[in-house]
């Protein structure tokens, strides 16, 4: 699974990396403990006048599905990539609304008897790509000239741990290679079950440049948010 976040990162930085066209206004990204129902940066592509535009967009973490009534008690922050073109809070979302969500690196706990150790896992240059999916959902208990009245929210793929990550936790967030982002985000086709085993085994090949070292058990507090609780201990 994937709980809990970091973008160290700033707007500028991000834009250059990503070579997003549009982003949002007074948007800060940069959080050391991002946590399920907060805002984070999702990449998505749209066509305008026949041109791709690849923009950055603030979004909860954590999917409201377009028909629901009112927002889930569960956050909906993952979804696994075996499953998620057939569950029903997913599969629309899945089969067209891609997106990917930005990070300089997640958190895991291994745990070991009774105790859980937290992991910061990130690559040692540039950033993460996780697979997402998102989703417009209309408030109905906002008045229909409330601009507010329409939440984005997203979810983050999982897969079963690629080999170098299994020590840690037994799953782990999709993540995309620099060269297939570009495909996943493409909003002309739908998702096929081919496509998510494809990038399933591609993810496997991005983890395996990743690194990882235990952190600070402070990061398991919502309300600690510094960059201390990405360094070794």
């Amino acid at each position: 699974m994937c709980g809990r976040f970091v973008v160290a990162k700033e707007l500028n930085g991000i834009t250059e990396l990503f070579e997003l066209d549009e982003v949002p206004e007074n948007f800060d990204p940069i959080s050391y403990n991002i946590a399920p129902t907060m805002q984070v940066g999702v990449i998505v592509e749209r066509e305008i006048e026949g041109l791709p535009s690849r923009e950055l967009h603030k979004a909860r973490w954590a999917l409201i599905p377009s028909w629901a009534k009112e927002i889930p008690e569960t956050p909906l922050f993952n979804a696994r990539i075996e499953t998620v073109l057939e569950k029903p809070s997913f599969r629309d979302a899945a089969k067209r609304k891609r997106c990917a969500v930005v990070a300089s690196g997640y958190f895991e706990w291994l745990k070991q008897g009774d105790s859980k150790r937290p992991h910061y896992i990130y690559p040692p240059e540039g950033m993460l790509a996780f697979v997402g999916i998102y989703s417009f959902w209309r408030d109905p208990a906002k008045e229909a000239d409330d601009p507010s009245r329409w939440v984005l929210s997203c979810s983050i793929l999982t897969k079963d741990s690629a080999a170098n990550l299994a020590g840690i936790h037994d799953r782990n967030p999709v993540m995309l290679s620099d060269e297939n982002l570009s495909a996943w985000l493409a909003p002309d086709y739908e998702t096929t079950p081919e496509l998510l085993e494809a990038l399933s085994k591609e993810s496997d090949v991005v983890a395996a440049g990743l690194e990882f070292h235990e952190v600070s058990k402070d990061v398991g507090q919502v309300s600690q948010n510094h960059a201390g609780l990405i360094e070794r201990i």
